[in-house]
C-alpha cells in the first residue's frame, strides 16, 4: 500500500511540475520560409526531443514546422590528388588517394581512360601508408567504355571512413590494367556536417597509478546532446592510448536499483593524427573519459572540445508578426503538412534568430479555464480514492480469513 502511495505522489509530481520553456524568435522583415536554427540549449530543456517544440503567433495560433537539413544537393567537386600508381607483376594495380584535411567520405569518383574490359577491386584505407584497414572486397566495376569521350567517371561507395590514405586494388589476373587519370569527390558526401561546440562544463582530472589509469570527468549544469569530440594534446610526441566514454546510469536488479558505468563509445588517441573523433550519440550532464595509460606517462591534455549537430526547423513566418517558441514535455509529437506540401529543401532559405530562453510555469497555450472535473486533480483524487477503497476492503477480506482459519 505505501508503495502505491509513493508512486502515486512521484507520478504526480513530474506530470504536475515539470519545467517548461519559450523563448522569443526575432521578427522577420518579409514573409518567407525561415530556418531557425535550435541551440544546444533548446536540445537540452527538450531532452532531445523535438516533438516537445511548438511555434505560436501573436493571437495564440499554432505555427507549422518541419526540420531542415539544409542544402544537400550541391555537386561541387573535390579533387583528391592520387598520389601512387603501382603495378605489381600481372597482379594488381595500385592506386592511394590522399585525404590529407581527413575529410568524412563514403563516395568518391574515378575518371578512368576507356577499356572493355571489366575489373575486379578492393577499397583499404589507412593513416600511415604501412597499416591498411579493410573497406570494400572483392567488388566489381564493369561498362568502362564512353562512346563519345575517351574517358569515364565511375562512382565508388564504401563505409564512412576520415583515413588519411585510400587505398584502390585493382585485379589485373586475367586483363591488363585500366589507367585511372583522376580521382574526386562531390561536396555533399565528403564534407562535414555542420557541428555547434558546447561550451560551459568543468572537467576534472586524476590519474590512478594501481589501475594505469587517466580519468576525466566531465560535468554540465544541464544534460547536452553529444556527437563529437576533440583533443588537444601536448606531450608526450608519441603515444597510442584506448579510450573510452562511460556514463553512470541505474538499473533495476533483483528487486534492488544499482549504478553502473555504461560504455558509450570507443576510440585510440594517436600522435600521428589530429584525434577528432564522430562518436555514437548519448544525452547526459555528466560522464567520464577513461585513458588506459599502461605502464607510459599520463598524457598533457591541453584542452578538449565537445559537439552536438546543428540542427533546425523551417517555419513560414510573416512579416512583422511576433512568434514565440515553446518547449514542453506535456506536447506529443505533432502532425503538419508543411513537408509534404511541395518545399524545396535544397534551397538556402534566410534565418530566423531565437532568443534566450526562459522558464515558464505554463507552456500550454490554452488560456481557456477548465472545468475542475476536467482537471488532473479531479483525476488523482479520483484515483487515489479508489485505492483507499480497494484497500479497505482487502484488509478487510484478509482479517476475515484469518478468523477463519
Amino acid at each position: 500500500m505505501k508503495k502505491i502511495f509513493n508512486f502515486i505522489i512521484i507520478f504526480y509530481a513530474a506530470t504536475c511540475f515539470g519545467q517548461s520553456y519559450q523563448g522569443k524568435i526575432e521578427k522577420v522583415s518579409e514573409n518567407s520560409l525561415y530556418q531557425i536554427k535550435l541551440t544546444p540549449e533548446v536540445i537540452s530543456a527538450s531532452k532531445n526531443n523535438l516533438d516537445f517544440l511548438r511555434i505560436f503567433d501573436s493571437k495564440n495560433n499554432e505555427v507549422p514546422y518541419v526540420l531542415f537539413a539544409g542544402k544537400s544537393s550541391d555537386l561541387k567537386l573535390v579533387s583528391l590528388p592520387i598520389i601512387s600508381k603501382n603495378i605489381t607483376g600481372n597482379d594488381t594495380t595500385s592506386i592511394i588517394i590522399s585525404n590529407e584535411k581527413q575529410i568524412n567520405l563514403d563516395h568518391l569518383t574515378l575518371k578512368i581512360a576507356n577499356t572493355a574490359v571489366d575489373k575486379k577491386y578492393s577499397i583499404s584505407g589507412s593513416n600511415d601508408k604501412n597499416e591498411w584497414f579493410g573497406l570494400v572486397l572483392n567488388q566489381t566495376v564493369t561498362d568502362l567504355n564512353e562512346g563519345r569521350k575517351t574517358a569515364v567517371s565511375r562512382d565508388f561507395s564504401f563505409p564512412l571512413n576520415n583515413y588519411k590514405f585510400l587505398k584502390f586494388d585493382f585485379v589485373d589476373k586475367n586483363s591488363l590494367p585500366i589507367n585511372i587519370l583522376e580521382a574526386y569527390a562531390q561536396e555533399k558526401f565528403s564534407i562535414n556536417n555542420e557541428k555547434t561546440e558546447l561550451l560551459g562544463f568543468r572537467e576534472k582530472i586524476t590519474t590512478d597509478k594501481e589501475t594505469k589509469q587517466t580519468k576525466i570527468t566531465i560535468t554540465f549544469d544541464e544534460p547536452q546532446l553529444i556527437e563529437k569530440l576533440s583533443f588537444d594534446i601536448s606531450s608526450p610526441g608519441y603515444f597510442l592510448r584506448d579510450s573510452r566514454i562511460t556514463v553512470n546510469k541505474t538499473r533495476k536488479r533483483h528487486k534492488r536499483t544499482e549504478n553502473f558505468d555504461e560504455e558509450t563509445a570507443a576510440f585510440q588517441l594517436n600522435s600521428k593524427t589530429k584525434n577528432i573523433f564522430e562518436i555514437p550519440e548519448f544525452f547526459t550532464d555528466k560522464f567520464t573519459i577513461i585513458i588506459d595509460n599502461n605502464d607510459n606517462m599520463p598524457l598533457e591534455v591541453n584542452k578538449i572540445r565537445f559537439f552536438q549537430s546543428s540542427q533546425k526547423i523551417l517555419a513560414d513566418l510573416k512579416k512583422n508578426e511576433s512568434y514565440t517558441l515553446k518547449i514542453d514535455s506535456k506536447y506529443t509529437k505533432p502532425s503538419y503538412d508543411l513537408a509534404e506540401s511541395g518545399i524545396d529543401f535544397n534551397q538556402n532559405y534566410p534565418a530566423a534568430n531565437l532568443n534566450k530562453l526562459q522558464k515558464t510555469e505554463d507552456t500550454s497555450g490554452k488560456n481557456k479555464a477548465e472545468s475542475f472535473w476536467q482537471t488532473p486533480y479531479f483525476m488523482w483524487i479520483c484515483i487515489i480514492l479508489a485505492v483507499i477503497f480497494i484497500g479497505y476492503f482487502a484488509v478487510g477480506l484478509l482479517k476475515d480469513v484469518n478468523k477463519e482459519n
